[in-house]
């Protein structure tokens, strides 16, 4: 890292915004307040452009109260919200706090719920900070450590008594990135579609903490505090199990939907519930688990892994209470390539493998609706995984385990043989002449996508109703070297409709949706999954069909074997 030349006013989140120069990119880097025992240590560096649109969009922000807008105010069990009634037939009330700040002492802890009532009327017509994370201007918001908050929309002239289905969104980003305030998550378009179809809804949106915030995994890290981003979200469904009513919605009415991490959100909602019920059905588009990965704590103590690396990048020592005061000094290539995610302890959130809670029938027997993409995962691919890691499908499966001295020959040869060379049924369909990226997009699509939602719903069919889809539908005007790519689904159901030609299917689509938020089925187009009819349904444009769930079956019967279960920690 260069020198400190200059600095810029204090931030009121993180401390000194200080600028840096090196091999001629400008950068900045926040600073944290904490120490441990040294100089502070920097919490993220990023393009002097990104801090620009970051720093600027803060300032609008904070401006942010629309001239002339009529407010409406709700009288919450924490105090009374200023929201607002916008041009397009929603009303909506935005970063209403749903825990107390975790910051100083209380970073890296479990969330702790609001127990006073404010006096004092809060606006609440402009977002809150999105949590840590490298600033991006989608995010539509500043970054600040203050960011428990979510957001609540409901159709124009809803009331009190309305007692709407609600559904809950959680996103994704790897538990890595992401906010409830990013511009491609607003439900405008859903509230409205609700209506049209005699069907209104009301729609959360749920900020929670990522990478080191929200997941921090050691030995070192008391069990109740594991997996804080997903406690975050449980506090979050009881804190509107508590309120929704005040805004119009049915508490008995909740809906939890999320997508990639999002989606293994909602799944570990399902796999381990809470004793009280927080929510009647789930929806999860493209889930990575929660058993992509869930190592125990202990995992991230070994040598090149996420907390060794945070102890190496910070100076920091292990012992004592220092650990709660320790900063994410990862730089930006750092933060990218951890691999924070949700960890399994018998005291935590998640106490035991998921795919045994799966394999038990041990979890939240409620309507539950989800599918993947396919070919799936071409965009993950290519952005995630780093040229070195491409050179064999041995280095790219081997991103995903953590039980390394498991990972030996034997695993590697049979993933080799269910994912062979030159197999044109792998290709996805945008013909990118590389074998081994077709290869590693078909592996990456059944390890993480297909394979855990089969395991799912074979172990889930008996028990409730179950829904799932495939979505095959190939966008015009997006990459075809990307083919149906992950999340290339979303702008279909939120909005913006990217091209027009889709607007019936998407329509069709989000129909779907709003049909299961409000009366627990899509629809009669969409058969239930059953142990004796195994059956999707297929989202393509003009080919909207059910077909039997027989594809890659080989593929995923390895891959949710015993033996691969084990070695991959699910």
């Amino acid at each position: 890292m260069g020198t400190a030349r200059s600095s810029i006013p204090q931030n009121a989140v993180y401390g000194m915004a200080n600028r840096y120069e090196e091999a001629g990119e400008t950068s900045y880097a926040y600073i944290s307040e904490l120490r441990c025992g040294k100089p502070p240590w920097v919490i993220m560096l990023f393009s002097a452009a990104s801090f620009q649109a970051s720093y600027t969009l803060g300032l609008i922000a904070t401006a942010s109260h629309l001239a002339g807008a009529q407010t409406i105010d709700v009288g919450l069990r924490t105090g009374t919200f200023r929201g607002i009634r916008t041009a397009n037939g929603t009303e909506k009330w935005l970063g209403v706090p749903f825990a107390q700040p975790p910051l100083g002492n209380f970073r890296f802890k479990a969330p702790r719920p609001i127990t006073t009532t404010s006096t004092a009327v809060r606006d609440a017509s402009k977002f809150g900070n999105a949590c840590p994370q490298v600033p991006s201007q989608s995010l539509g918001a500043p970054v600040g450590e203050d960011c428990l908050v979510l957001n609540i929309w409901r159709p124009e002239g809803t009331t009190s008594t309305s007692k709407l289905p609600t559904l809950v969104w959680f996103y994704g980003g790897a538990y890595t990135n992401g906010a409830a305030s990013d511009v491609a998550y607003d439900p405008t378009r859903i509230i409205q579609r609700s209506v049209a179809m005699g069907k209104p809804i009301m729609f959360a949106s749920v900020n929670y903490r990522l990478n080191t915030f929200g997941f921090l995994a050691s030995s070192t890290v008391a069990p109740e505090d594991l997996n804080a981003g997903l406690l975050d979200q449980r506090l979050a469904l009881t804190f509107l199990q508590d309120n929704v009513a005040t805004f119009g919605g049915d508490p008995s009415k909740v809906t939890i939907w999320g997508q990639s991490a999002g989606a293994g959100s909602v799944e570990a909602h399902v796999l381990f519930p809470p004793r009280r019920k927080l929510f009647r059905a789930a929806m999860a588009d493209s889930s990575t688990g929660p058993f992509k990965n869930d190592p125990p704590p202990s995992t991230y103590d070994k040598p090149g892994k996420p907390f060794t690396r945070l102890l190496a990048a910070t100076g920091c020592s292990i012992r004592g209470a220092t650990l709660l005061n320790i900063s994410n000094s990862m730089i930006r290539s750092t933060l990218n390539s951890q691999l924070w995610q949700p960890t399994i302890h018998p005291a935590s959130f998640i106490n035991e493998r998921p795919s045994q809670r799966v394999l038990r029938g041990n979890f939240a027997h409620i309507p539950y609706l989800a599918g993947t993409n396919g070919p799936h995962s071409a965009k993950v691919y290519a952005t995630y995984v780093s040229p070195q890691r491409r050179r064999t499908l041995s280095s790219i499966t081997s991103l995903t385990v953590w039980r390394s001295t498991t990972a030996h020959t034997h695993r590697t040869s049979l993933t080799a043989s269910n994912f062979p060379a030159d197999d044109s049924s792998l290709g996805a369909p945008f013909n990118t002449g590389d074998s081994l990226f077709d290869r590693a997009e078909s592996w990456y699509t059944v390890q993480n996508y297909l394979g855990p939602r089969r395991l799912f719903f074979e172990n889930a069919a008996s028990r409730q109703p179950m829904f799932a889809y495939y979505f095959k539908e190939f966008i015009p005007g997006n990459n075809p070297d990307l083919g149906v790519f992950h999340a290339s689904e979303l702008p279909l159901l939120f909005g913006p409709i990217p091209n027009a030609v889709e607007t019936d299917f998407a329509n069709q689509m989000l129909g779907f949706y709003i049909n299961f938020v409000h009366d627990l089925n899509p629809g009669a187009e969409w058969p239930q999954y059953t142990k004796a009819g195994k059956q999707v349904l297929q989202l393509m444009r003009g080919n909207i069909t059910a077909i039997p769930d027989d594809f890659d079956v080989a593929k995923t019967d390895f891959l949710n074997s015993a033996r691969v279960l084990a070695e991959f920690q699910k």
